[in-house]
């Protein structure tokens, strides 16, 4: 129904979890290069999920001095941010590359990525989604591609874009948007951006 998912209040608190070993996934769907979606064919409701999201479970079924005051311990916390909520990465490089990892390792399943940049042969030594035969090509794209290779029940979907060439109304899908850019300029504009969407 159309009030499955009701927004709950969610504060993550930083925190790792290491990632059993994930079996390879089947080969992704053919990709189109505006809005690229890739989707893993997992099965989210096989026994092995259970296990593997168990340590996360804890921490989002009980309260804690250390979280949010708005934070509501829930069963329905895990699949919130599994199935329905939508997060965006913008930046695909250095930082972004670990945000995409974390992310998916933690969790979240349907990520959005924004980069314009394409990848080059100075970013292997730490941006290590990318390969030398991925020289030349799009940061978005071969990084949502290693994404889904690794991490079951993930949905990336690639913008080889200008944060710029987006309206409010695209970026208003989104319950959590984190900034991965090296740029001053481009986290001032969209710090001011973003800021200028919540006030109004």
């Amino acid at each position: 129904s159309q009030n499955q998912f009701e927004v709950p209040s969610i504060c993550i608190i930083g925190f790792d979890i290491t990632s059993p070993k994930i079996p390879e996934t089947p080969p992704f769907k053919k990709r189109k290069m505006e809005g690229v979606t890739f989707s893993s064919q997992s099965d989210p409701s096989s026994d092995s999920d259970e296990i593997r999201w168990r340590d996360l479970e804890l921490l989002l079924r009980r309260t804690s001095p250390l979280v949010h005051p708005a934070f509501e311990p829930s069963e329905r916390n895990g699949k919130f941010i599994r199935e329905a909520c939508r997060i965006l990465v913008i930046g695909a490089g250095g930082l972004g590359c670990e945000l995409l990892k974390d992310l998916a390792l933690v969790g979240f399943g349907n990520i959005d990525v924004i980069d314009l940049d394409i990848i080059d042969v100075t970013n292997l030594n730490r941006q290590f989604l990318f390969r030398r035969s991925d020289v030349g090509k799009s940061k978005a794209v071969v990084a949502a591609e290693f994404i889904m290779k690794r991490v079951n029940g993930v949905t990336v979907t690639a913008h080889m874009a200008n944060i710029m060439d987006f309206d409010a109304s695209f970026y208003r899908q989104f319950h959590i948007i984190v900034a991965g850019l090296d740029s001053i300029d481009a986290r001032r504009w969209l710090n001011a951006f973003l800021v200028n969407l919540v006030q109004h």
